[in-house]
């Protein structure tokens, strides 16, 4: 059978998210043949909640969205609404009262694009509901297109022509109650297969055990909802109506809203996976309505016993990326534990041969070894002693040609020439001041080379995370442990190079003297050029030291700053995946069974058992290995050829890969892997049932209860309710049948390690008598008669399914409940809570009786005001010639409008009253009121003495026996009626 969920408002979404959840974690599972056959459509007017990055629909790291098609997110401008609702009168009262004045309305409503319940708020105590019919008519089209391509779909996947329409809302909701009428007469008269079933679930406002109460108005608009479904059943547009409240058939609130909407999804899940509705139990009919086609309201309850394979599932995946995480950052393997969390120890690494790779040696920074990514093969191949002294000989060589008492000041100056030109043919400031983007490209480049190399390595394996960050904190402490003996170096060559500077001019200012300007000492003045030669060689040295140390700082300042980058983009990748790491942890953690097996909610599966099979499937050395083989090179291949340290940082922080991963290690980890699991926790638990007496009956009164009806009824309908229950248990395994040669040992073929065959003698089975099935146990302590199915054979799950149909909505407890909070709204909104129903001309039926003694003393009030304030006028009438008395409507300038006849007095007013007749009154007091200013103690004193005068007056035309009772009603009136005018609250 083909299913349908059509989804209204959040609460459908969410539902059909807490659906697709469970399904997924039998994608795999069973046959494609024994796979469900189910669809979804939704609509709702949040375009958060269908939007494709929305985190409900994650589930394992997987989006399981329906198409974009099948997702109808219900918005309109004002122009669209505009033209639309002056084509269609019928749809103008959905924004006004009888649709007057629609057109200022609806501008001052403006673009439908928000969730309803924010556009509601534009129009205060206009029922926000009223718009989703408006919503709806203008998307029929599109909702119709998508309720046909989900058909489509399921048509292509099986042959089975019967479909069954789910409508899932929440009658508290704005958008899910506002569509579900519509929807439901959109079905009606457009019927998506030829053989379609429609069943609606519902779920009543309450409040919840979290504290969260109903928005206002719910519970109200609510019980207008549930008018309009028994109008719809009586007119056949469903088949069932599954309600749900907080407060299940026992009297007791199992669950919150949230737990209310998972436990709806639960049961759907049961239902969509049946190739037969074996729960379809007609209720008793009364003779006089037999061969009508009318809607039940039912209540629904369901239980378990299995291994929750969704949690199981999810833990082993979020533990088996733990590991992939551990060893992406940390790569330590610690025998019977596998990849741990923290660091492994590392012997120091010579720094040596890394430094000369990277660009980083001693000759690299002095730029006396060049870097081919930049310099090619163009740095110079002589040194800075070896440029000076080949200097030095040319300069000596010039000098010769000079007169002997010129020679030192020619040579001071050939040497200050090479300092500012002839070295290396640009002089030192050329060479060794470069400007700050070429040392920048230099260091970019070290950098590269730096954050390749370990790249390479952690993506190979041979580093961790970790490590490369402690690598790159070595490597900045080791540019460090330079920097200061550099700088020490260079100020020492300045200051050397001050003092000969020193020197030089003295012997300069020796050799200009006298006794060498008479050449009286030529041997001395010989030894004054040799002595100058070696001061100016001294010179030049340090001047050019100095600058190629000051260019090696600059250049490891700005490889530094690389560096201390690439640092901080490896530390944020750890940081990073330390950070998914607590999440994964928590994650896998929160997936676990209870601690305490009476909080277990029907799970088998327990925390020894996933421990056991953890560590068959996750942890195991060589499986364990293998995984992250696998994950590794998916990872390294998401992030793609180009990728760093950057881009890895940058990613693994985002959904989007957090999702890959974690999809990734669920599809390590397939539903089929995990049936030893589910099978192995059913078998445990059948064990103890066979081992312990009491057991059985235990666990099946422990079922019953989580199986209870999620709604209460009254006692008194007990006998005219139609209840079924289902069991759906596994088939017993088929006792395995007595070969002719059971007694003839079996001989296996094995290959060993140098490919020769070898035999293993394996031992003939042993024929165990089966014991007997849960299902015959249970038929042995089970009281009720309930009908059992089973499952096919290893499916290892017990699931009970309960269905109470034909529960008439007068005797539901809760539906009590709400219609007294809509008498009370009636009694104090006046015409406005018409407004809460679709349509405020429809005669709906009543679901229960109204209070008649409120509403007479909510119209004395009425009448004393209305009076009071000379609504009302008393008349004769020209037919009988009779006193009436006339309610006069005006207009804005005066004028008369209308005359209404409430009957001859207002006793006779009070006791004919039409709800609409009183609700115009009410509405027109209620203006009067906020027109005048009734806080003055002089309109009250007016007030109450024109409403005293009329209590006399029906007091004295009252029988003498019904004075006092008259009397007290209308005394009763008087007080509400000045409470009513000074503001304060009515009871």
């Amino acid at each position: 059978m083909n299913h349908l969920i059509l989804g209204l408002g959040g609460a459908g979404v969410r539902v059909w998210q807490a659906l697709q959840q469970r399904l997924q974690s039998r994608a795999e599972g069973p046959p494609v043949s024994r796979r469900p056959a189910v669809e979804a459509v939704l609509l709702d007017t949040d375009a958060r909640a269908l939007a494709d990055n929305a985190p409900g629909w994650r589930v394992l790291g997987v989006r399981m969205l329906p198409p974009a098609a099948q997702r109808v997110l219900l918005t309109a401008d004002s122009d669209v609404l505009t033209s639309l609702l002056q084509a269609r009168t019928d749809l103008r009262s959905t924004v006004a009262p009888d649709g007057q004045g629609w057109a200022a309305r609806l501008q001052q409503l403006g673009a439908f694009d928000a969730p309803l319940s924010q556009v509601g708020e534009r129009l205060p105590g206009w029922p926000t509901r009223r718009l989703g019919r408006l919503l709806l008519a203008l998307h029929q089209a599109r909702v119709r297109c998508a309720v046909d391509a989900a058909v489509q779909a399921l048509q292509a996947r099986t042959s089975d022509p019967a479909l069954t329409v789910h409508v899932v809302a929440h009658l508290g909701g704005t958008t899910g109650a506002g569509l579900l009428l519509d929807v439901l007469a959109l079905l009606q008269r457009y019927p998506p297969a030829q053989r379609c079933v429609v069943q609606v679930h519902v779920e009543m406002p309450d409040h919840d055990t979290a504290g969260a109460q109903p928005v206002p108005l719910a519970e109200v608009q609510a019980y207008a909802a549930l008018r309009e479904l028994q109008a719809a059943a009586q007119s056949g547009w469903f088949s069932l109506c599954f309600l749900g409240a907080m407060t299940d058939e026992r009297g007791l609130q199992p669950f919150d809203a949230a737990g209310r909407e998972q436990r709806l999804a639960d049961w759907l899940f049961h239902r969509v996976g049946e190739a037969k509705d074996l729960l379809s139990v007609p209720a008793r009919t009364p003779a006089a309505v037999v061969g009508a086609r009318v809607g039940e309201f039912a209540a629904f309850g369901v239980a378990e016993r299995s291994a929750e394979r969704h949690a199981v599932r999810a833990h082993l995946s979020h533990e088996l990326m733990l590991r992939l995480l551990a060893q992406l950052r940390y790569n330590h393997w610690r025998a019977g534990l596998g990849f741990v969390t923290h660091p492994r120890a590392t012997g120091s690494e010579a720094l040596g041969d890394l430094l000369n790779a990277w660009g980083l040696s001693d000759a690299h920074v002095q730029l006396a070894v060049p870097l081919p990514e930049i310099d090619g093969d163009t740095l110079p191949t002589l040194s800075i002693e070896q440029e000076w002294k080949m200097l030095e000989v040319h300069f000596v060589s010039l000098i010769a040609l000079v007169a002997p008492a010129r020679r030192i000041n020619e040579l001071r100056r050939l040497f200050d020439q090479g300092l500012a030109e002839r070295f290396r043919g640009q002089g030192i400031e050329s060479v060794f001041d470069q400007p700050d983007h070429t040392l920048r490209r230099r260091a970019v480049v070290v950098r590269q080379r730096v954050e390749n190399s370990l790249w390479d390595d952690w993506r190979q394996g041979r580093r961790a995370l970790h490590e490369c960050g402690q690598l790159l904190a070595a490597v900045l402490a080791d540019l460090a442990d330079r920097i200061e003996p550099l700088r020490q170096e260079q100020r020492g060559l300045e200051t050397q190079a001050t003092v000969l500077n020193r020197q030089l001019d003295t012997l300069e200012q020796a050799a200009t003297g006298p006794l060498q300007a008479l050449g009286l000492l030529r041997g001395a003045r010989e030894r004054d050029l040799s002595e100058a030669t070696a001061l100016l060689r001294e010179y030049a040295l340090a001047r050019t030291r100095s600058s190629a140390i000051m260019l090696s700082l600059r250049l490891l300042a700005e490889v530094q700053s690389q560096l201390t980058t690439l640092q901080g983009m490896v530390d944020a990748g750890e940081m990073a995946v330390a950070t998914l790491a607590e999440e994964t942890d928590v994650a896998a953690t929160a997936a676990l069974p209870p601690l305490n097996a009476a909080d277990a909610d029907g799970r088998l599966d327990t925390r020894e058992l996933l421990a056991h099979w953890r560590t068959q499937l996750v942890t195991r050395e060589s499986v364990q290995r293998e995984h992250l083989r696998v994950l590794r090179a998916g990872l390294f291949t998401q992030l793609g050829e180009h990728a760093n340290f950057r881009v890895f940082a940058q990613r693994i922080g985002e959904q989007e890969t957090c999702d890959a991963l974690l999809g990734a290690c669920a599809r390590r980890l397939p539903p089929s892997a995990l049936q030893p699991v589910v099978s192995a926790a059913w078998d445990a638990w059948v064990m103890r049932l066979h081992g312990e007496s009491d057991a059985a009956a235990r666990d099946l009164s422990t079922l019953l209860t989580r199986a209870s009806a999620g709604l209460a009824w009254l006692p008194a309908v007990a006998g005219t309710v139609a209840k079924s229950d289902l069991l759906r248990v596994p088939a017993p395994p088929r006792p395995e049948a007595l070969a002719e040669e059971a007694d003839t040992p079996a001989l296996d073929a094995a290959a060993d390690g140098d490919g020769e065959q070898i035999v293993i003698e394996r031992p003939a089975p042993r024929v165990v008598l089966a014991l007997p099935g849960v299902a015959e146990l249970i038929h042995r302590i089970s009281r009720t008669q309930m009908q059992v199915q089973e499952l096919p054979e290893g499916q290892g799950e017990l699931v009970l399914l309960r269905v109470v149909r034909g529960l008439p909505l007068q005797a539901l407890p809760r539906v009590q409940e709400l219609h007294l909070r809509h008498e009370a709204h009636r009694l104090q909104a006046g015409r406005a809570a018409l407004w809460l129903q679709l349509d405020d001309h429809a005669a709906l039926p009543e679901l229960l009786a109204a209070d008649a003694q409120a509403q007479k003393a909510r119209a004395r009030t009425v009448v004393l005001l209305a009076e009071a304030f000379g609504l009302l006028r008393e008349d004769t009438d020209p037919v009988s010639n009779e006193p009436v008395l006339l309610h006069v409507r005006l207009d804005e300038d005066g004028f008369e409008l209308d005359r209404v006849c409430l009957g001859r007095g207002p006793a006779e007013a009070v006791e004919e009253a039409r709800e609409r007749v009183l609700h115009d009154l009410h509405d027109a007091v209620t203006a009067i009121l906020r027109t005048r200013d009734m806080q003055q103690s002089r309109a009250q004193t007016e007030l109450r003495d024109a409403m005293r005068q009329r209590i006399e007056l029906l007091r004295s035309q009252a029988q003498p026996e019904q004075r006092d009772t008259i009397s007290r009603e209308w005394n009763d009136a008087a007080r509400a009626a000045m409470k009513l005018a000074r503001q304060e609250t009515v009871q």
